[in-house]
């Protein structure tokens, strides 16, 4: 078949043709002469133009593995990992040292995923579910495409929303939390469009900014925050293990795009200081600023003002009463910081947005010729439309969200790393196949190993809308205990090596 020239622009743009697999170079149809012009048009704004196609080494940059440890760090010091964290005593009845326990553990268990994927795209330059075409096949890696989009556009929402809490409370509620969330999301959807090297340069800076007015929010708290002792007995046990697997599908959702963002660097990092920046960018930031959340959602226990803010206006309600009873000059000032923090989840839908454009690309071989920053501007208009909808509900949407993401992604996942690490040692992949169905797997063992461990983790689920029979049976009725992330990690790990082995002995692929 036939593809775009990707690195030869000038010959794209001026002679209008295009190059076939075997370096032949043909005219190319009116259709796509007009994508052609639209790619270069967007080039001449300074958005990216590149979609799903891999990188090579000659369009290659100088950019640090630095550059992820500002990513991460960025894309989690923000409001929605604050409002997670209040999760733990909100949801879950967790005291002070249970959920400080829950946030050190599961996040360092959690941050392992997305930064082993971060070090395969520096060496493959190829985008997250581009790879899993490696192990899933090229038809099979469609659909969970699909999935992840639609799993971005939730994580889009999410964000939006939890930024749009704070502008809300700024307001005093007079701000209609319908304008708010539009005005997080258009930024954000301005800065998500044009790409990966603006989404870089704006991480760089975010993080930093957003760490001071945070730091600023517990030095003010501090004096308010309450050591609640710990539950005991089966509640709590639950109560741990539910905010776990929340912990975990809030970590591991970055793994599903975390490759795209390392495309551009140079093949010769080494994969050890691309794993070290990602991962403490991922776990420091969710470690830090979820604790933050976690003890002003306990101030609620012991003031009826506290109580009240968060009745009134949810996390943004408990942040700005941590600034009351000094003054209005102090109140003010409480304000200024929260106008800025209401700014931080922008950090996070930019990637939302840039990512989901990709995995749109995935779905159709004709969908790969509309350019990314279209598709980036689609599925983030619908993820605003979404957040407007969801606005009054951040909790329940939260709650429930992130659990499902877990769900699915911790099969997925465990076949992307098998893939990896027994069968494709030392970076063995033909890149040059990434577009080539008869040179992919067929995807029997990993489709089919991943839909016994996403139906197993469905059957383990504790949720207020379904309990599955196995999570009623290990935990008290009614709600049980969540063990699905658990469960299908131990069946994926045991079932995909001798499938996969299976299907290469009978395949060669």
């Amino acid at each position: 078949g036939e593809r775009l020239a990707y690195n030869d622009p000038l010959a794209k743009e001026v002679f209008d043709v295009t190059e076939t697999s075997k370096g032949e170079i043909l005219p190319i149809s009116s259709s796509s002469s007009t994508w052609l012009r639209l790619r270069s048009i967007i080039r001449r704004l300074g958005a990216e133009e590149s979609g799903i196609e891999r990188i090579p080494e000659s369009m290659r940059t100088d950019q640090s593995p630095r550059d992820l440890f500002t990513l991460w760090a960025s894309a989690n010091v923000g409001t929605a990992t604050m409002a997670f964290g209040t999760l733990g005593p909100a949801l879950f009845g967790l005291g002070w040292w249970d959920s400080f326990c829950c946030v050190l553990f599961f996040n360092l268990l959690g941050s392992f995923p997305a930064a082993l994927m971060s070090t395969l795209g520096p060496k493959l330059g190829l985008r997250t579910l581009t790879i899993q075409r490696f192990s899933f096949g090229f038809w099979p890696a469609k659909l969970i495409a699909f999935i992840n989009m639609i799993n971005m556009i939730g994580w889009a929402m999410v964000n939006t929303i939890a930024g749009a809490a704070f502008l809300y409370n700024i307001g005093d509620g007079k701000l209609p939390a319908s304008i708010a969330v539009l005005i997080i999301g258009l930024v954000a959807l301005i800065v998500g469009m044009f790409g990966y090297h603006l989404v870089h340069q704006f991480e760089r800076v975010s993080w930093l900014v957003m760490l001071v007015c945070f730091c600023i929010v517990a030095g003010f708290g501090a004096k308010h925050f309450p050591d609640v002792p710990m539950p005991t007995g089966p509640t709590e046990i639950s109560g741990v293990l539910s905010f776990g697997t929340g912990i975990i599908g809030f970590q591991i959702s970055w793994a599903s795009i975390a490759a795209d963002y390392g495309v551009y660097m140079r093949e010769t990092h080494k994969p050890w200081k691309t794993f070290l920046y990602s991962y403490m960018g991922l776990f420091l930031s969710q470690f830090l600023v979820e604790l933050l959340g976690v003890a002003l959602m306990l101030t609620v226990t012991n003031s009826d003002a506290f109580a009240a803010a968060y009745d009134a206006r949810g996390v943004g309600g408990l942040t700005g009463q941590i600034f009351e009873g000094y003054g209005s000059g102090v109140r003010n000032f409480g304000k200024f910081i929260q106008a800025i923090l209401s700014f931080s989840t922008i950090a996070a839908v930019i990637t939302n947005i840039y990512s989901l454009g990709l995995n749109a690309q995935m779905i159709s071989d004709r969908l790969i010729k509309v350019p990314r920053l279209l598709w980036s501007l689609v599925g983030g208009g619908g993820a605003i439309i979404a957040a407007v909808a969801g606005r009054n509900h951040l909790q329940q949407v939260m709650e429930d969200f992130l659990n499902v993401v877990a769900y699915w992604l911790t099969p997925f996942l465990t076949i992307m790393f098998l893939e990896h690490i027994l069968f494709r040692r030392g970076y063995a992949y033909d890149v040059s196949a990434w577009e080539d169905p008869k040179r992919l797997p067929y995807g029997i063992a990993a489709i089919t190993c991943w839909s016994i461990g996403t139906v197993l983790a469905i059957l383990c689920m504790s949720q207020t809308w379904w309990v599955g029979p196995i999570a009623l049976k290990v935990g008290n009725p009614p709600y049980g205990t969540d063990i699905s992330w658990e469960l299908a990690l131990g069946a994926t790990t045991i079932l995909y090596p001798p499938a996969r082995w299976l299907e290469r002995r009978l395949t060669g692929l």
